[in-house]
């Protein structure tokens, strides 16, 4: 019999306690939009005394924690997906 069970809140909070890189990394995963990808990716940002800036007129946000640093954006308006790169 398989259990039909989503850990994906689980993940996420395992996540949180090993940075910034694994978090954001988490949140893809999960198929997070982008605009809900982005501000659990601002609020983890905010609540580990890290920075939050936008970047460019292109929606590109840049987001640090500590000695991280990602620039989180949506390639294209149509896919509503969250991304990142460190």
């Amino acid at each position: 019999m398989k259990l039909d069970i989503d850990l994906s809140d689980l993940e996420l909070a395992a996540a949180k306690m090993q940075g910034l890189d694994a978090y954001l990394t988490a949140l893809q995963n999960a198929g997070k939009s982008y605009e809900e990808g982005l501000a659990m990716a601002k609020q983890f940002a905010l609540d580990n005394h890290g920075s939050v800036a936008a970047v460019d007129s292109e929606g590109m946000t840049r987001i640090t924690v500590r000695d991280t640093e990602a620039h989180c954006f949506q390639p294209y308006p149509d896919i509503d997906k969250f991304y990142f790169e460190i």
